[in-house]
């Protein structure tokens, strides 16, 4: 189960109406407009109003480009009237008991937990101390600071430079498969491996489709010789798909394929501490939820009975029902709210 359904299966939080009293345990949700009523009234009915300073904030609120909307009496008696509207029909949704509806409860729970988490992720901003950046710049080095590299598919024939008669036969078939892979189509790297499955004689790459994987010319040069890492060197002016000739090592014959290549990096810390910063700031609100969650789960005595839980039955060809909660295993996403009051444009 996801973090996310294990949250949800916790949260589960009963809605009752202004008017009525909360039940035993259960949460009050408070839908009045104004809950300190205080300013200037600009339009008021039963029990609350829209005042002077509210308007001047939700407009303040606006961009320039909407603002202009509401210069005149009448607009924003329109704009008033629209928020007096909405408010109302929140009213009558009450007194018909809608808040107890399971589509608005499953509705008002997604916008409970995304509110929980902007306020425990986004608004708890976990702080990250420079020598926090500075270890996990030194632990993750390689990611920042390394020399070229290349990645090569081989086509390997067995042939020690002393022996040269093996060395002319091998040859001949080298020749072969250069001139099948030169037939291929620019860039067909699966092709290219079926060669080197078919022909090569390299024990460790042959079952890999001939891959050396990424590989500085140092490392090259050191596992392979000399004039493979040169020929490496060579094809990377051609990129990606570049096939060099026949290479004669000490060891024997390789045909080469460039199947990727990385320019060398050399970022100091002062490159990629803000990059870093923000990656320990992740994993630190990551653990945080996780911790939260945790915590939810233990002081409310979570368990799943495994037995119970292998007896459901999932059947495939069931008709699809109307859903009534949020898909299982995803992170419920804000409720959406009207752009403007309901009357306006």
């Amino acid at each position: 189960m996801s973090p996310a359904s294990r949250f949800l299966a916790l949260a589960l939080l009963t809605l009752v109406g202004c008017e009525r009293g909360p039940a035993p345990g259960h949460a009050v949700v408070d839908f009045r407009h104004e809950r300190q009523p205080s300013g200037t009234a600009v339009a008021s009915w039963k029990a609350d109003q829209v005042t002077a300073e509210e308007l001047t904030r939700r407009l303040e609120e606006m961009s320039p480009a909407l603002r202009a909307r509401y210069q005149t009496l009448e607009q924003k008696r329109e704009y008033v009237e629209g928020l007096a509207r909405f408010e109302l029909l929140v009213q009558e949704a009450l007194a018909r008991g809608l808040q107890n509806d399971p589509e608005v409860v499953a509705s008002t729970k997604r916008a409970l937990v995304t509110r929980l988490m902007r306020t425990q992720l986004d608004e708890a901003q976990p702080p990250v101390s420079d020598a926090e950046v500075a270890a996990y710049y030194e632990r993750q080095k390689e990611d920042y600071v390394r020399p070229e590299q290349v990645r090569l598919a081989h086509v390997f024939l067995a042939a020690p430079r002393a022996d040269a008669a093996r060395v002319t036969a091998a040859r001949a078939r080298a020749e072969k498969v250069l001139a099948d892979a030169r037939a291929l189509p620019a860039k067909d790297f699966a092709a290219f491996g079926r060669l080197a499955r078919a022909y090569s004689e390299e024990p460790r790459t042959q079952p890999l489709d001939g891959d050396l994987r990424y590989r500085s010319l140092e490392v090259l040069a050191q596992d392979f010789g000399p004039e493979v890492a040169e020929a490496a060197r060579a094809l990377v002016a051609s990129g990606p798909g570049a096939l060099s000739g026949v290479v004669q090592t000490d060891a024997g014959l390789h045909v080469l394929q460039l199947t990727g290549h990385q320019a060398a990096l050399n970022l100091k810390l002062e490159d990629v501490r803000q990059q870093i910063s923000g990656r320990l700031s992740h994993e630190k609100r990551t653990q945080a939820w996780a911790e939260l969650l945790s915590g939810l789960e233990r002081r409310a005595g979570f368990t799943v009975d495994t037995a119970a839980l292998s007896r459901v039955h999932v059947d495939m060809g069931a008709p699809m029902l109307p859903p009534s909660g949020p898909p299982p295993g995803t992170m419920p996403s804000p409720s959406p709210f009207p752009s403007a009051p309901v009357g306006q444009p």
